[in-house]
């Protein structure tokens, strides 16, 4: 006995798209970036640093942070932004 193919010519219509849910879905063209794409990666943090310091610039620093509820390295860095461009040194 000869086995005969699967047909689904008649079950599948490849003019068809994707309904637009929102959520990505296999076959569906991608969003072209800045229209919905995917963000850009932040940069990595994976670089280290020691620095000394009086205990209360310490405090007010991690107070700072709370308060931006924010991480220490993201207003150290902010800062040091700053004042390398009041110095017209940009990083």
């Amino acid at each position: 006995m000869k086995r005969q193919g699967l047909d689904l010519g008649g079950m599948i219509n490849p003019s068809n798209k994707p309904v637009d849910t929102g959520i990505p879905q296999r076959g569906a063209e991608p969003t072209p970036a800045g229209q919905g794409g995917k963000k850009p990666r932040p940069e990595r943090r994976s670089d280290q640093m020691s620095v000394r310091m009086r205990p209360s610039i310490r405090a007010a620093i991690e107070r700072l942070a709370g308060d931006e509820d924010e991480p220490i390295a993201e207003i150290v860095e902010r800062a040091i932004v700053k004042y390398l461009s009041a110095k017209g040194r940009e990083k």
